[in-house]
């Protein structure tokens, strides 16, 4: 995988930087999503999906301007879409991005749905991409 620069008024693009892997995120932990009580039933389908997002919004507050947030969300989904590329009926079910804790980088996360290459298709999977913010005022994923 080849890390990508992203900005907010062009489409990413391969950068130079050395390749990492997406690691997931449980839910529950710190920064990820809300408990299980306040999320739907495994298998809910699509129409569950705003309820998830709202979950997840809970669990962060927004500390991104709204652009960068949105810009980092949609290269996110994009990204990790490209990534899960031998999974079936693959959909995002729900993304954030929030500054990380050192305040120079961003880690976008996400709830999506998919069959693996076995054919198990699970929903409520986590992800989490990380990105830095390079001089240029664009994101690059790490």
């Amino acid at each position: 995988m080849t890390p990508e620069v992203v900005t907010p008024s062009d489409s990413p693009r391969p950068a130079t930087a050395a390749p990492t892997t997406a690691s997931p995120s449980p839910a529950g932990s710190p920064g990820g999503a809300a408990p299980a009580s306040e999320l739907p039933p495994p298998g809910s389908g699509p129409a569950a999906d705003p309820l998830i997002q709202q979950a997840l919004d809970r669990a962060s507050r927004p500390d991104l301007p709204p652009a960068d947030e949105q810009h980092l969300v949609t290269a996110g989904r994009d990204a990790w879409l490209a990534e899960t590329v031998r999974y079936t009926q693959v959909r995002i079910q729900a993304a954030t991005a929030r500054r990380t804790p050192d305040r120079n980088g961003a880690v976008v996360r996400l709830v999506w749905a998919g069959a693996d290459p076995a054919g198990t298709y699970l929903d409520g999977r986590t992800a989490t991409l990380h990105y830095i913010r390079n001089g240029e005022g664009s994101w690059t994923r790490t």
